[in-house]
């Protein structure tokens, strides 16, 4: 489908000049889209995945899926409705009301288009094939703790507030995904946290257990110890 380009001139942003990318949400690189008329970062209610409060500052993990948001910095005037459609459907599918889906690695560009088919700007994003699955431990406040190791010790009533985060070379991933857990053993629960994406371990009795997390093709398995 052709597609037609505003004027750089009517993309007045006010954080980013046009033709510079700018800064995203906190200041976090790379959120700022090509012209400068916004920025455009992860929506999601979850801490999992690397998610909350970040830019587009980090590839999509492959079969995942993302929602986006949009912010407009367009002076003297307020953004149009927006569709985003991608360049290459076999790195990123968009399906509809800000949502993609990462189909393949690579990279494509994201186009913020209005009703018209004009583009209003556009965003290069990449797609990386997850690695690891990273259980990460979090404090009541929502604070990160730090990674969570493979073997833990826990008393008789301790819990551990988690999340279950994608990791490609090393490197944190975007999106959301479908995790499972499996739990041998009688002494801990598992129970889903009140903030989706998080999971509260429970220690009940004194003993040993295991559970194990699996998302997108990877496992990930925690040895617990529940001292008396």
């Amino acid at each position: 489908m052709m597609r037609r380009w505003l004027s750089c001139a009517l993309l007045i942003a006010s954080a980013a000049g046009c033709g510079d990318s700018g800064e995203g949400l906190g200041g976090r690189p790379n959120s700022g889209l090509i012209g400068g008329s916004g920025t455009a970062r992860p929506e999601c209610g979850a801490l999992a995945q690397g998610c909350m409060g970040q830019g587009l500052d980090a590839p999509i993990a492959l079969g995942s899926t993302l929602e986006i948001a949009l912010d407009y910095q367009i002076g003297g005037s307020s953004g149009p409705p927006t569709e985003i459609e991608s360049a290459n459907p076999l790195v990123l599918k968009s399906e509809g009301k800000g949502r993609v889906t990462a189909t393949g690695e690579g990279i494509s560009a994201l186009m913020f288009a209005a009703p018209d088919g004009a583009v209003i700007d556009f965003l290069h994003v990449w797609v990386a094939a997850p690695d690891e699955l990273r259980v990460v431990r979090y404090g009541d406040e929502g604070n990160l703790l730090g990674r969570v190791q493979d073997e833990v010790k826990l008393l008789v009533g301790d819990e551990l507030l988690v999340a279950v985060e994608t990791y490609g070379k090393g490197q944190a991933l975007l999106g959301n995904f479908l995790l499972e857990y499996e739990v041998t053993g009688a002494d801990v629960a598992v129970v889903p946290d009140a903030v989706d994406g998080l999971y509260r371990v429970v220690a009940r009795t004194a003993g040993a257990s295991t559970i194990t997390f699996k998302a997108l093709g990877l496992n990930r398995a925690i040895a617990i110890e529940v001292l008396p």
